[in-house]
């Protein structure tokens, strides 16, 4: 029996650079630069998605703490911001987690019909942690785009179990 998958899933397997990874493509109905605004701006970033900081720039610390859950910790290795000669925008920075191998987040923006293409890609992570990992991003994504709407993310946790089962038998 085959299920339809959850608004805005990603994908789990491997890359064209061999190794495994998570990955979600979103257009988002917003500007890249209030897109991007979200990613990089202290003040924007903390309400979307507390207790998460990214120090925009290359050497920055990144820090995304889910409380009981655990913390990633990492450090920004690109940033670019789009402008006329280059429309996209790339941020990409590590992820720690403690007990796992380093693995690396990598936000591309570019501009899409009606507003963002957002893709996401968390490479060089294991299987066992890719599932849970996903459910997180997938939730992370839907807070940035709710509240990019203006709408509250209050309740995006409760998608949980779902997203749990799809993810785990992606």
């Amino acid at each position: 029996m085959t299920t339809t998958p959850p608004a805005g899933a990603g994908t789990l397997g491997v890359g064209d650079d061999g190794t495994f990874r998570i990955q979600f493509d979103r257009t988002l109905r917003h500007p890249l630069p209030a897109v991007w605004a979200a990613l990089t701006d202290p003040a924007k970033l903390s309400v979307w998605l507390p207790g998460c900081r990214i120090e925009a720039r290359v050497g920055g610390d990144v820090r995304y703490d889910f409380g009981e859950e655990g913390a990633a910790t990492g450090e920004v290795t690109a940033l670019r911001a789009a402008d006329d000669a280059e429309p996209t925008a790339e941020l990409e920075h590590t992820w720690r987690w403690d007990g796992l191998p380093v693995s690396v987040v990598t936000w591309r923006l570019e501009p899409a019909d009606g507003g963002t293409r957002l893709v996401l890609t968390h490479r060089e992570v294991g299987r066992a942690p890719a599932t849970d990992f996903a459910v997180g991003w997938h939730v992370i994504l839907d807070s940035l785009d709710r509240w990019a709407d203006g709408r509250t993310s209050d309740d995006v946790w409760d998608s949980y179990d779902t997203l749990a089962r799809h993810y785990a038998g992606a």
